[in-house]
């Protein structure tokens, strides 16, 4: 291990911290030539508007203190009027120097309040005592009214009469069947029975029918090898089978009534 000297070197401990730089300094505060005079002039009329008064408010007697609306109470004159708030409504125009405001004052009536608690009281009617009931040796009262031992609702002028609201229900109903019962005598019938004539002309042409269908599926190859031959064949086979079933209903059905579905869909629409 081997350890060096150092003899010569230009290292300073004052110049590791640097200084922050330094601030000019601020100008001096400016001052108006004219400060005093405004100071002095703002003295002189600060108290110009002031006016005389008691140098000391005398005091009142102990039985003469103010009451309710036992105040000094001012009348509205034609100089000074009385006006509503409002946006319609302003205030008095400010009195000029020479003007002053006339305003009489008026003493309103002092009101004797014991004299008029006193007839107050004369006056009333005295409190209704509520009825009750006590359901134990101790004293423990109930309402009586509440408790279901007085016929309240039997001293009711509306007891045992049948409700407002059921009568006009009733009402509604009778008239409802009244409208049922003529719009029924009104209507036709919508069921209508053919005669034997036109039963025997419609399996007439139901048969007619089956047979051209018959000779045209008898008329089709023997070999279906195509998908509008089977289509064709199965059309034919759907439509006898439908004809066979009417020519059926109607050789065991001797009477047959028709319904009219046009009529039907008029009074739905009405």
């Amino acid at each position: 291990m081997s350890v060096i000297n150092i003899y010569y070197h230009n290292e300073n401990i004052y110049n590791v911290e640097k200084k922050p730089p330094e601030r000019p300094p601020k100008p001096p505060l400016y001052h108006s030539r004219f400060e005093h005079q405004v100071r002095r002039e703002t003295k002189s009329c600060k108290d110009a508007h002031r006016t005389m008064g008691y140098a000391k408010v005398p005091p009142q007697k102990p039985d003469e203190f103010l009451k309710k609306n036992c105040g000094v109470r001012y009348r509205a004159t034609k100089s000074a009027p009385v006006r509503l708030c409002g946006p319609a409504n302003h205030k008095p125009p400010v009195p000029k120097k020479d003007e002053v405001a006339k305003a009489t004052a008026i003493t309103p009536k002092c009101v004797d309040f014991k004299v008029e608690n006193i007839r107050k009281v004369v006056n009333t009617s005295p409190k209704k005592v509520r009825s009750r009931y006590a359901d134990t040796r101790k004293g423990d009262f109930h309402d009586l009214e509440k408790s279901g031992l007085l016929p309240v609702y039997k001293c009711q002028p509306k007891y045992g009469k049948v409700p407002g609201y059921l009568e006009r229900r009733k009402k509604d109903l009778e008239a409802a069947s009244k409208r049922t019962v003529e719009q029924s005598a009104d209507e036709k019938a919508r069921c209508e029975a053919i005669s034997q004539e036109e039963r025997l002309e419609l399996l007439k042409g139901l048969k007619k029918n089956w047979e051209n269908l018959q000779r045209e599926y008898q008329s089709l190859p023997l070999l279906i090898d195509t998908v509008p031959k089977m289509i064709r064949k199965a059309k034919l086979e759907k439509g006898l089978k439908e004809l066979e079933k009417d020519i059926l209903t109607i050789e065991n059905n001797p009477y047959i009534y028709v319904f009219d579905d046009e009529q039907q869909q008029q009074q739905q629409n009405k």
